[in-house]
């Protein structure tokens, strides 16, 4: 469930802020955004500090090292993750 909640989150903030539609967006879910020119360096800082603010969480430099950070599908994992461990 929380899944579909934060992948929706993604989802929803690409298509406001990337050069993409939702429908694009779900069809390349897997596919790294800045290959595919969704957005660059500086709308990735943005992306982050939305994220940090909408889900109060923090990421640790090493989680910006992990190829499936540049995913909607791998951002999600690495959120939820996040998520997780803040409930422990």
């Amino acid at each position: 469930m929380m899944n579909s909640c934060v992948q929706e989150w993604l989802i929803n903030w690409f298509a406001q802020n990337a050069k993409a539609d939702r429908e694009e967006l779900y069809k390349n879910i897997s596919e790294n955004y800045f290959q595919l020119g969704y957005i660059d360096s500086f709308e990735f800082i943005t992306l982050i500090g939305d994220i940090e603010d909408e889900f109060n969480i923090e990421f640790e430099n090493d989680q910006f090292e992990d190829r499936s950070f540049s995913t909607i599908n791998g951002m999600t994992t690495i959120i939820e993750g996040v998520l997780a461990n803040d409930k422990i």
